[in-house]
């Protein structure tokens, strides 16, 4: 399967998310949150704010990698399933917040080293999407990085005709068991780029139905504008 359709219903069972989530990725969900931790992650005691942590299968590999984490969901059930799973793993290097992405801009700015996001923004609108990422340039330090994985619609033609072909059958069951449905983003970088940041890496996989992207905040418009 090539679609993330179903993530609405697996988030109602956390127990059973992560491996609905491989099952529905073919596995890549691993290599992609393997991707954004490594990104994130630049050297020992990084702060990392991760929006929209799920079941703490990102915030497991932020700590194991040396990092300090502020970690958000708006789901209780996903947060406590998170908190379980880090119990024997340092969880002193976690502060977990129940709050949407919304909320974000209550934090402290240039208060952390990165902001991570996976498979969080393709449940958001375009202008819940614009918010986020421009909060998250706030959020970040002089020289931070933003790492984000999701689902997006394939740049080639046939690859997005096969991708869409495929997804179609989630579609249905999604709508039909959830009420609701993922929807891919069709330029991730992008919208990236148009929140103040420069795109320093993109990786794809499963048909290029899934993204992993790392960049960096760019010269905000009022510091190009002071004089020499």
């Amino acid at each position: 399967m090539s679609s993330l359709a179903l993530m609405r219903l697996l988030e109602s069972a956390p127990d059973r998310y992560d491996a609905g989530m491989r099952a529905i990725t073919l596995g890549r969900v691993t290599h992609l949150h393997a991707a954004v931790a490594r990104a994130a992650v630049t050297r020992p005691e990084t702060r990392v704010l991760e929006i929209g942590c799920g079941t703490g299968a990102v915030t497991e590999r932020l700590v194991a990698l040396g990092a300090r984490v502020t970690a958000l969901d708006q789901s209780p059930e996903m947060l406590e399933r998170a908190e379980r799973r880090l119990a024997d793993a340092r969880p002193d290097r976690v502060s977990w917040l129940e709050r949407t992405a919304s909320e974000i801009d209550a934090l402290p700015e240039a208060s952390f080293d990165a902001v991570v996001a996976s498979f969080c923004l393709s449940d958001m609108s375009a202008g819940e999407r614009a918010f986020t990422l421009r909060q998250a340039a706030r959020l970040l330090c002089p020289g931070g990085t933003l790492a984000v994985a999701d689902e997006v619609i394939p740049e080639q033609i046939g690859e997005r005709l096969l991708h869409a072909l495929l997804r179609l059958p989630q579609v249905l069951i999604g709508w039909l068991l959830a009420g609701a449905t993922s929807h891919p983003i069709r330029d991730l970088a992008g919208e990236i780029r148009a929140a103040g940041f420069v795109v320093e890496q993109e990786e794809r996989w499963l048909l290029g139905s899934l993204a992993a992207i790392t960049a960096a905040p760019g010269v905000r418009a009022e510091e190009e504008e002071k004089p020499k």
